[in-house]
């Protein structure tokens, strides 16, 4: 690191890092303490972070600042707002005996809808009707615990919509439609997997909870849906997306009349919409892009040196190898939208260059920042979220330790298979 000093980088980086492991380990090790004061930390991180931006370059600091707030982070989080606030005003009651194929079924369609309507919409949409339909069924665990790998996790992985770290990639430039092109083998191979490892264990534990029980008689249509304007809503979302013609201030517009429009809609129809977790979002990510811009300008400055030492490793491993196992690494401890955007950047960032030329790069970074989120219940908003919902219905989950050992069994295994035929 010649060109900015090693000295600097670190004076740059050390917030992004001190606020990466507070959102990582202080809800697990003091929840009561991070719930008082996470706002204060949260303010003071943001704080120390541009201040030491400003302290290096203060020109440059304001301009990377502004331009990331306006330019990256608005139109980001206005997206995230609209799918937030559609999902909430859809309605899903289904009716299935909780046998296997009914389990299989109704995750291998959930994951399809992850990549429409986000995975933490899809989970907050999901999560209650499929808890609802495993009721009687004595041993839920396994069950959240694959819903939580296959929604929230790798059934976002087929557009910009389905994860966080895919949204900011088509707002740097990535085509729309680049991801189900390119990364629907990886989709294809995590879900039928994934899909045939629940079905040998659940049948295990059918047979351990005695599969000739008769389950209770279910009537009424098998599946029904209300909210049918924010389907058609959701339709618009994706339209406004994929036509790159469209002006980032005029999307940012049109998204947000549609949430209007969806939140007029609701209280008439008497739903009420929790902003609570969506602000406690909106608030994270906001310090997020505050904290890693300076982390960006450090990668730019010093992008040379790092492709040089890359491409030093890569007389052994692959390259896009590389960028796997590390953003891989970043996306099960931290948080996966940071996680790509870092690799992101550090692979050069041309756009054009990563879609074509550079696919390879780009498609280990994108598979590794949204899949391996799932390896713990903190790479992933949604994980923590349909943990906390499962417990609070009385399901017993497992430890964070526990629960890796899930994810070190299932996941790890496809992923160390993709990493080497990628």
């Amino acid at each position: 690191m010649n060109d900015l000093g090693i000295l600097k980088v670190l004076i740059l980086s050390s917030p992004l890092i001190f606020l990466l492991l507070s959102l990582a380990l202080l809800p697990l090790i003091c929840p009561k303490f991070w719930n008082k004061y996470e706002l204060l930390i949260l303010t003071f991180v943001s704080v120390a972070s541009i201040t030491s931006f400003a302290s290096i370059s203060q020109n440059t600091a304001i301009a990377s600042l502004e331009g990331v707030i306006i330019h990256d982070y608005i139109p980001f989080i206005i997206t995230l707002f609209a799918l937030y606030v559609l999902s909430h005003g859809i309605g899903i009651t289904v009716r299935f005996r909780p046998t296997t194929a009914a389990n299989l079924v109704f995750l291998g369609c959930g994951s399809i809808l992850s990549s429409i309507i986000g995975t933490t919409g899809a989970s907050m949409l999901l999560l209650r009707p499929f808890l609802e339909m495993n009721k009687s069924r004595q041993k839920l665990t396994h069950l959240i615990i694959f819903f939580i790998f296959l929604i929230s996790n790798i059934g976002g992985l087929m557009t910009p919509l389905g994860d966080p770290p895919l949204l900011i990639g088509h707002l740097k430039g990535i085509d729309f439609l680049w991801e189900i092109e390119n990364l629907y083998p990886h989709w294809l191979m995590y879900m039928s997997l994934c899909l045939a490892a629940l079905y040998f264990i659940d049948k295990r534990k059918l047979a351990t909870e005695g599969c000739s029980r008769e389950y209770e008689t279910i009537e009424g249509r098998p599946i029904e849906i209300s909210g049918m304007l924010n389907i058609f809503m959701i339709l618009m979302t994706v339209a406004i997306l994929f036509v790159d013609v469209i002006d980032v201030l005029l999307r940012s517009i049109l998204l947000t009349v549609i949430c209007i429009i969806s939140i007029i809609n609701g209280k008439r129809s008497g739903r009420l919409l929790d902003l609570g977790p969506f602000r406690e979002v909106a608030v994270t990510f906001l310090v997020i892009f505050i904290v890693i811009t300076p982390v960006l300008y450090s990668l730019e400055v010093n992008s040379n040196a790092i492709h040089t030492k890359i491409a030093e490793w890569s007389n052994t491993i692959d390259e896009s190898t590389i960028y796997f196992m590390m953003c891989g690494l970043a996306s099960s401890f931290l948080d996966n939208a940071p996680s790509y955007l870092l690799f992101f950047n550090m692979a050069g960032g041309n756009v054009q260059e990563l879609m074509t030329t550079s696919s390879g790069i780009l498609k280990a970074i994108s598979v590794s920042a949204v899949v391996m989120g799932s390896m713990t219940y903190i790479g992933n908003a949604p994980n923590m979220m349909v943990t906390s919902i499962a417990q609070k219905a009385g399901v017993k989950m497992p430890s964070f330790i526990g629960y890796m050992g899930w994810s070190l069994a299932i996941i790890l295994p496809i992923s160390l298979v993709i990493m080497i035929i990628n």
